[in-house]
């Protein structure tokens, strides 16, 4: 019991002693100087900010990928640095639609099936592999 009390009161004194105060002069962000520019005007709405007519919002984009495996067995869809989007069971002679959305900047997906690692363009909306 007296060791108990002693490991408790050694935790709080860690505990307090580690608390440091950090004075608001610190934290504060250094101050931002607005580019010059010939016409500089600063926005305050975003019913001031111009943007193109074309622009493209949208942050993701919908690709229909139709896959047709040779056994049954597992695909991956990965980006291109391993984050897989989706995975699906693949049926032997069966094509099998996926509706796969990726990010807008993405131009390519790796398919991974049966230890095969295939690179596929995201060119077109409407994507049909079989792999051999």
């Amino acid at each position: 019991m007296k060791n108990l009390i002693l490991l408790i009161a050694i935790g709080v004194i860690f505990s307090l002693s580690s608390c440091t105060k950090e004075t608001v002069s610190s934290m504060a962000p250094a101050p931002v100087t607005p580019a010059t520019t010939p016409q500089s005007v600063q926005v305050t709405h975003t019913a001031q900010l111009k943007v193109a007519s074309d622009f493209n919002w949208k942050t993701t984009k919908d690709i229909l990928l139709t896959l047709t495996g040779t056994s049954n067995s597992l695909v991956e869809v990965a980006s291109t640095n391993n984050t897989v989007y989706q995975r699906a069971y693949l049926s032997k002679d069966l094509a099998y639609t996926m509706k796969l959305t990726v990010p807008s900047y993405e131009t390519s997906v790796h398919l991974l099936y049966m230890g095969k690692d295939v690179s596929v363009n995201l060119s077109s909306n409407n994507i049909v592999y079989k792999f051999n």
